[in-house]
């Protein structure tokens, strides 16, 4: 028999916190998926399913079965690497030659696991300088928990140097700021302006509130990098 009991009271104070509002999150297309077996014929086959349809349908509509397909795809990298890990082991404790030939087999596929979850963690990391081969995941995985933590807004300060934590507050508060800082402000600007020599020629003018054409759009686009 105990000789005290061995149950304490809990205190639990019970303070309602408004759950975060969760908005649909934007299709991000995942390095990782080229590696995996069948991922281009989904795409294929999903684009010419449509060909009927504009340009922004189709790769909406594209988009769509990609991220359906990925819930039964690449989700599970840790865990399937852990089961290849177990498989190997129990392998190389048998010495019969069919075990050998399903070895080659495992080994394949836990190659092509570890390289989708390195550009998983590639992709997320930021790390542009990096190229193919040394599979550090560890690192990766490191450089992309800092940078979320610090791409990660915890609170806001309104002018009166209070600090506003809650996440429909920190909404309110920014549309707030940027609503006056872009808002129209009445003033006289010609004094001011009829003293400021012109700089940008009536051709630079032109050239810089001209349309834009299709030749800019390319060279913006492909001037960024793939995982921008």
């Amino acid at each position: 028999m105990a000789p005290a009991s061995d149950h304490y009271p809990i205190v639990l104070c019970r303070n309602l916190v408004p759950r975060p509002q969760f908005h649909k999150r934007n299709f991000r297309y995942e390095n990782a998926w080229q590696l995996e077996p069948g991922f281009k014929d989904v795409v294929t086959d999903s684009w010419n399913q449509r060909v009927d349809c504009s340009l922004i349908p189709r790769l909406n509509a594209c988009a769509e079965d990609m991220t359906r397909w990925s819930r039964d795809h690449c989700r599970k990298l840790k865990t399937d690497i852990e089961e290849c890990q177990r498989q190997l082991h129990n392998i190389r404790l048998g010495t019969s030659g069919e075990g050998q030939v399903q070895m080659v087999e495992i080994r394949k596929r836990m190659i092509r696991l570890l390289a989708q979850d390195d550009a998983y963690w590639l992709q997320r990391a930021k790390t542009h300088w990096y190229r193919d081969g040394d599979r550090n995941t560890k690192f990766f995985h490191a450089s992309a928990t800092v940078r979320k933590k610090v791409n990660r807004i915890l609170s806001l300060e309104d002018d009166t140097g209070n600090k506003v934590k809650d996440s429909q507050g920190m909404r309110m508060l920014a549309q707030q700021y940027f609503h006056d800082l872009f808002q129209r402000h009445d003033s006289v600007v010609t004094p001011i302006i009829g003293v400021v020599h012109h700089s940008v020629s009536a051709e630079d003018n032109n050239a810089l509130t001209a349309p834009f054409i299709k030749d800019e759009f390319y060279v913006a686009m492909f001037s960024m990098h793939l995982d921008e």
